[in-house]
């Protein structure tokens, strides 16, 4: 079919439906020009557009001269095409800090000039035209070849640019992918073909830009190429608290976060491709519950930062076709609930043990004590009535004294029971406090050795502390037969050292049963605590009792020794 000069082959027709195709693609991709790198894609499928016309004129043209002028608007193209791909590239890939006006300026000033001097001498400064064999060929001139070089140069940079994407975002591998494919595949045809470097149709040209629309069109249409969403997700990953493993069909680990990272305390390298069972062989539980992709389960597991308890959750991985392909395993981290369920329980015991104890220095207030008093009254009006013999008058007094140290016995465990409250003040204003009160009440001397405010320990610690002092005393008072008592408090890094050591009479710790002395009521109370309780004493040589009390939760550490000379006798 020939129009005025132009004889239309089918290789024409399938050429300027190429370019029909890049029109369409141009004014979809002008629709989403608001979104990074849309604007520029938009121009070059016009670009490609005119150059698929210029290559359908160029074949159908009978006269050489019309074949000319077509192969120099065709051939102009190429450092415009170059430099529009580069700023897809850069604006794709999040770098338009590049594109400073300088840089724009420069883009711009390349292109006019490009094509005015295309203007002069029918483009004889770019190209020399020869003949062979009848058939035009086209040669590259000096300053042609310098522009052509600075298109490849463009052109090369924005493929680094797009792999460097490709390595960077695994989101967008897939469609940079395909645009690296098609833009490699029209790089080497097209210049091939323009040059006559090898004999190749011009169909041949069609079908590689055909391929290279077609690659646009999927990385657009099939994988959103520039939705949002490919790229919030990614970000949601990247952040989100939770570790995420991705599991092939085998088993594999695919991909992982980098918080699935941290929580395992590995590195990407050593995970990725891995066998999910031999990447977590180190955390048997972790690796079982990971692999049942049935059941959620929690899993316990030593961490460079301690044991970790991670709660593990499996969802079904399918294609768009519904087939399996894999799993992703939801890791989330629950180590510090588990601890706070673990400190609210010791709490709630905590505060059942201070209420129990509360109701029975209640009830030896209101009971024994109040009983024991009437049992007083009563032998104290006995020894009043006249007549009474001195035998009997005597076995009154023993009672009365045997009833006023039951009493006091009463009194002191009431004291004891209610213990000071963490509230009041200080520890070591409690301490103080307490120890006044016992040198008041039973004549004791007491020299209380604390050079600095001792430290914050949480409440049931504090209490217990304060009770475990407490019934040292008391053993004190009741067996030692000591005149003197010096209670000393000290810092050991993350642990507060507290000693209680007295003058007595002391005793063989090895030949005393563990309930005598208060001693077992006394470990009890420091194991509750994570606390470590000592006991040195030998016959004649006085007793110490130390108390090593961790600051925080961490493990008990070796303290610092005290100073163990004998105390000397209080002056009189």
């Amino acid at each position: 079919m020939r129009v005025s000069g132009y004889t239309l082959t089918p290789s024409v027709w399938l050429t300027l439906a190429s370019a029909g195709f890049m029109l369409l693609l141009s004014a979809l991709l002008w629709r989403r020009r608001d979104v990074r790198g849309a604007l520029p894609l938009s121009i070059q499928a016009v670009l490609i557009a005119v150059l698929c016309v210029a290559l359908a004129a160029e074949t159908a043209a009978i006269d050489p001269a019309e074949r000319a002028s077509w192969f120099l608007v065709r051939s102009a193209l190429i450092l415009p095409g170059g430099l529009v791909i580069l700023w897809f590239a850069i604006e794709y890939a999040s770098f338009e800090r590049w594109l400073t006006r300088p840089v724009v300026a420069f883009f711009v000033g390349s292109v006019v000039l490009h094509l005015a001097l295309y203007l002069p001498g029918g483009g004889t400064l770019m190209w020399s035209r020869v003949w062979w064999d009848g058939e035009e060929r086209g040669t590259l001139t000096l300053l042609g070849g310098v522009f052509t070089a600075g298109a490849l140069a463009a052109f090369v940079l924005a493929t680094a640019i797009l792999l460097v994407l490709f390595v960077r975002s695994p989101a967008h591998r897939a469609p940079v992918a395909l645009i690296l494919a098609g833009q490699i595949a029209v790089r080497l045809v097209y210049p091939v073909a323009t040059l006559k470097l090898i004999e190749l149709p011009n169909a041949a040209t069609v079908l590689v830009f055909d391929a290279a629309a077609l690659m646009y069109a999927v990385a657009l249409l099939r994988f959103r190429l520039f939705d949002l969403v490919p790229v919030a997700r990614e970000t949601i990953l990247a952040r989100m608290p939770d570790g995420l493993l991705v599991l092939d069909g085998q088993g594999r680990i695919a991909d992982l976060n980098e918080a699935a990272l941290r929580l395992l305390g590995r590195d990407r390298c050593s995970m990725l491709g891995q066998p999910a069972a031999l990447a977590l062989a180190a955390s048997p539980d972790l690796a079982r519950c990971v692999l049942d992709a049935d059941t959620a389960g929690e899993a316990a597991y030593e961490s460079s930062d301690g044991t970790r308890i991670c709660q593990v959750s499996s969802t079904p991985l399918a294609d768009w076709q519904g087939r399996p392909m894999g799993r992703l395993v939801l890791l989330h981290d629950i180590t510090a609930l588990r601890r706070v369920e673990a400190q609210l329980v010791a709490q709630e015991r905590a505060l059942a043990a201070a209420g129990e104890r509360e109701r029975l220095a209640r009830e030896l207030h209101d009971g024994l004590a109040q009983d024991l008093w009437l049992a007083k009254l009563k032998a104290t009006r006995l020894t009043a009535q006249p007549g009474l013999s001195a035998e009997a008058r005597a076995l009154c007094d023993e009672v009365t004294a045997a009833v006023d140290a039951g009493m006091a016995e009463a009194r002191e465990a009431v004291a004891t029971m209610r213990a000071p409250d963490a509230t009041n003040g200080s520890l070591r204003a409690l301490l103080a406090r307490s120890l006044e009160d016992f040198e008041d009440r039973f004549g004791l001397s007491v020299e209380f050795d604390c050079g600095t405010d001792l430290p914050a320990l949480p409440s049931r610690a504090e209490a217990e502390t304060l009770r475990i002092v407490g019934e040292a005393l008391t053993n004190v008072r009741r067996h030692a037969d000591a005149t003197l008592v010096r209670v000393r408090g000290v810092l050991d890094g993350g642990h507060l050292v507290l000693e209680v050591r007295d003058n007595g009479r002391g005793f063989d710790p090895g030949s005393v049963g563990a309930g005598r002395f208060g001693l077992a009521g006394m470990r009890e109370r420091a194991a509750g605590i994570g606390a470590r309780l000592e006991i040195e004493s030998a016959p004649a040589k006085g007793t110490r009792v130390r108390l090593v009390v961790p600051i925080d939760a961490g493990p008990l550490a070796a303290a610092v020794p005290l100073a163990t000379a004998p105390l000397e006798a209080a002056p009189a």
